[in-house]
């Protein structure tokens, strides 16, 4: 009995291992290119975006804890007046970014999650 014990306490230990092993955390980070009021190009991040900018684009970048991109994971956004139908839908590149530029009369709370292989993670973006 003593014997079965250890075993069965070495084989619970092993598979904790194994699944840490391919846990991994995902990293997500918007850079927000807008037009300043010169009309200069200005890059901002999620936390310094200043309330309505004019903004041309935003890249989305997508990472695990590894520092290796997710690389085509599936992108979904979510305009503020629809978090339950996704306003646009694609693929990270080999990279893990992905650009658009949203809708702009839609503004306030956008919600943009990715997921690949078991792995997600969300951001929200309020412009």
């Amino acid at each position: 009995m003593r014997y079965f014990r250890i075993g069965l306490l070495s084989f619970i230990i092993a598979w904790i291992l194994i699944l840490s092993v391919n846990a991994h955390e995902v990293g997500m980070r918007a850079d927000v290119q807008a037009r300043s009021a010169s009309g200069a190009r200005v890059t901002y991040s999620a936390t310094t975006l200043p309330v309505n900018a004019q903004i041309i684009s935003i890249t989305i970048t997508v990472i695990y804890s590894t520092r290796e991109p997710m690389a085509h994971g599936r992108i979904q956004i979510y305009a503020p007046d629809r978090s339950d139908i996704p306003w646009r839908v694609g693929r990270l590149d080999a990279e893990g970014e992905y650009q658009f530029t949203p809708d702009l009369s839609r503004r306030g709370r956008w919600t943009i999650r990715v997921e690949s292989e078991g792995h997600t993670n969300f951001m929200n973006l309020v412009i």
